[in-house]
């Protein structure tokens, strides 16, 4: 046996299969698995190669599992692949051969042969499609080796002391044995820093380490760091940096010159960057422990290296040395006092979060004031529109309002319009009592005591949300900790359906009120006057009365996206062929999802296609319309509430359902209307209307029983009636 292969597993199924099946797809097949269970239960999947299983039973954590791995491996050599990351196809041939090249010659002899780290996002099938593209876009720069080839020592002259790393080293099990080397298992978050040191420090009398930066293990980083972080994912805490410093006394005491000063300089850079930030907020009982363990560290330091580091760095390790916790506090808040005036001095964005966090947010409330916002700012319109426009009629000078307008509009009721990111807003943000807004808020808003948050939301759910998603392909793969963070402040969340009211529990992991009433935005889809509404928005659209009208509203994709935040949409439908058959009886409505930063371009089209992606209020537009085409928007769940027709053109749906997003339905079965892959069906489609809804009639009443449950034109009132007269 050529290879063993140490898995360390501990309730990461979701993770293990690409693990697996990484190693299914080896060029180099002569290698065992030893998968080592943390007290957990685990199915695998079917694979062509050995797997032997065994369990942690009195000791737990992956350097115990590891170290149970070497102790049954069987082979020449040893790997170690978390049961999270995965490994490119020709990774063991080649650290293979690099090995025994190294062993034909005994000056050239290796112990060790390090690959190159690669650090993803994504699982395998998107990471091989796309992911590494997205991971260049989100700052991930992949070729990271474990060890940096330095001749001359053992420890990187990078500042962060997480550089070093068994990941990707193959390693000679008759070495490691020699030498009697397993991991510490006293440490939980970095037990592979002491134990590569050692190994390195070693190998480096007898032998030595190469390198074969061809071998790529893909380190994947988690998107769920709320539910499922992975160890270096995991929130510093003050166990954490107790065993960080720890580490570093067990790791100085195997070193020597160089690479010894090295170290120190590493450590002393993680006690400035990432240690004094959390010592200024934790609790006084937490700061006399990491003080006391700080003390039995800088002693360690060497003269030499502390001449040479900055005042404040000095400083630090003068406090610490003594063991004096106020005294160390008091140097770090005067430090970080220091760089938010720097901060502050230099960015008007900064400066403004300052005032929010340190003035804005310390004033007092205004107890009537009503702060609203529609997509980001970018309309005046969905549900926040009509729960204005309903307290301005029934409640008549009781509240004042302040609405987040990137453009100026003309409203029909007084408010105070203020730009999203602005001085006032910051300043209103802070202030004001009650928040309405129907997509998130910034991560760092601060709820204040006696602030009132309703969450709209924006549509019933057909795509996987948040905690849902298995993959965040977004321009932000930290999307799910974003959305937790703001979760908690929601003191209210509208549902427009009992199925919608179960998927928010779990998949915005949310369990305040839920206000199962139906969206104030389509309310005006049950108003009396709808007809008469209609005649209006079209003569104010320019739309003839004569033509019937075809509202085609997509959504966006997850992975077209220019950089975070700007996102692009690829127009599939034909529109030149469109207007040639069908300019006669009918003109085309083009809307874009909000998230979409192009402008389309639909001048060419003259009268048949009109570009309303800007136009406020899409419940305007389902009254004009005499049939909608979309894909996956969750427009059509809206539109249902007219009973009207509606064509799905779905020409990505086997990779938007399998691999971007994945569905709570399945569309084959419940929608109510056809699915169509090109333009010519869809042409066709429109011009045999009535035959299309005499045959989804009857999808179309289960549809609706499902997803119209709550709506009865009556749901801003009752929000109104539970949220400001409560």
């Amino acid at each position: 046996m050529k290879i063993s292969v140490i898995v360390p597993y501990h309730e990461e199924e979701r993770y293990l299969s690409d693990c697996l099946i990484s190693l299914e797809e080896q060029t180099f097949r002569d290698f065992e698995v030893i998968l080592v269970k943390d007290h957990c239960n685990v199915t695998l999947p079917e694979v062509s190669y050995e797997i032997r299983e065994y369990e942690l039973t009195d000791k737990t954590g992956v350097a115990a599992a590891r170290n149970l791995g070497l102790s049954m491996a069987q082979g020449k050599y040893v790997y170690f692949l978390d049961c999270d990351d995965y490994i490119e196809r020709d990774a063991f041939s080649l650290l293979v051969n690099s090995m025994e090249e190294s062993l034909k010659g005994d000056n050239s002899r290796a112990d060790i042969v390090f690959g190159s780290i690669h650090e993803t996002w994504y699982k395998r099938q998107v990471y091989y499609e796309n992911g590494k593209e997205l991971d260049a876009m989100n700052g991930l720069q992949p070729g990271a080796n474990a060890e940096t080839g330095e001749s001359a020592g053992v420890i990187r002259t990078d500042r962060n002391m997480d550089t070093l790393s068994v990941h990707s080293a193959l390693f000679c099990r008759e070495f490691l044995e020699k030498n009697k080397l397993r991991f510490s298992e006293e440490f939980t978050f970095m037990s592979d820093y002491p134990f590569i040191i050692q190994a390195l420090s070693v190998a480096g009398k007898n032998g030595g380490s190469a390198h074969c930066d061809e071998s790529i293990y893909i380190q994947r980083k988690h998107n769920d760091p709320i539910n499922l972080p992975s160890l270096l994912q995991t929130k510093e805490k003050k166990e954490k940096i107790i065993e960080c410093i720890r580490v570093y006394e067990a790791c100085a005491n195997l070193l020597s010159g160089k690479d010894r000063d090295k170290l120190a300089k590493q450590f002393i850079f993680y006690l400035a960057s990432v240690i004094a930030p959390y010592y200024i907020d934790c609790p006084a009982e937490e700061r006399n422990e990491i003080c006391a363990a700080l003390t039995g560290a800088a002693v360690q330091i060497p003269e030499n290296v502390i001449a040479k580091e900055k005042r404040y760095h000095k400083g630090l390790l003068r406090a610490a040395k003594k063991s004096k916790p106020e005294a160390l506090l008091k140097k770090m808040r005067f430090r970080a006092t220091l760089q938010t005036l720097k901060r502050i001095a230099v960015s008007r964005a900064q400066l403004k979060k300052f005032l929010y966090r340190k003035v804005f947010a310390k004033q007092k409330m205004f107890n009537n004031t009503v702060l609203l916002e529609s997509f980001f700012g970018k309309s005046y319109s969905d549900s926040p529109k009509y729960i204005f426009e309903y307290l301005n009629k029934n409640f008549p000078g009781k509240y004042k309002y302040v609405w987040i307008l990137n453009e100026k509009k003309k409203l029909p009721f007084p408010a105070k319009q203020i730009k999203r990111f602005s001085f006032r807003y910051f300043y209103y943000l802070a202030r004001c009592k009650y928040i309405v807004f129907n997509s998130r808020q910034p991560v760092y808003f601060i709820k204040r005591e006696g602030n009132v948050f309703l969450e709209t939301w924006h549509g019933t759910p057909l795509k996987k949300l948040v905690f849902d998603m298995e993959e965040v392909t977004t321009a932000s793969p930290l999307y799910k900790k974003q959305f937790y963070i703001q979760t908690r402040s929601w003191d209210y969340l509208v549902a427009p359906n009992e199925f919608s009211a179960e998927i928010f529990g779990h998949a915005f992991m949310y369990d305040g009120p839920l206000l199962k009433t139906g969206y104030p935005r389509n309310d005006i889809l049950y108003r009396e006057d709808k007809e008469e509404i209609a005649v209006k928005i079209k003569d104010k659209l320019h739309i003839p009365q004569d033509k019937k009208v075809a509202l085609y509203a997509p959504t966006w994709r997850d992975d077209e996206f220019y950089g975070s935040g700007k996102y692009k949409f690829t127009l599939k439908l034909e529109l030149d062929k469109m207007k040639e058959r069908l300019g006669k009886e009918w003109v085309v409505l083009l809307r874009t999802h909000y998230f979409v930063a192009d402008f389309l371009d639909v001048t060419k089209y003259g009268d048949f296609a009109f570009n309303v992606s800007k136009y406020d209020d899409i419940a305007e537009l389902y009254l004009i319309s005499d049939v909608l085409i979309t894909d996956y928007s969750s427009v059509f769940f809206d539109y249902a509430n007219l009973r009207r027709p509606m064509l799905f053109y779905t020409y990505d749906l086997e990779k938007y359902r399998d691999v971007l997003r994945g569905f709570y339905i399945n569309m084959e079965e419940e929608i109510p209307g056809p699915l169509l892959f090109t333009t010519e069906e869809v042409m066709k489609a429109m011009e045999n209307l009535p035959a299309i809804e005499q045959k989804y009639q009857e999808k179309y009443r289960l549809f609706c029983d499902k997803f119209c449950d709550f709506e009865d034109g009556h749901a801003t009132e009752n929000i109104v009636n539970t949220v400001f007269n409560s």
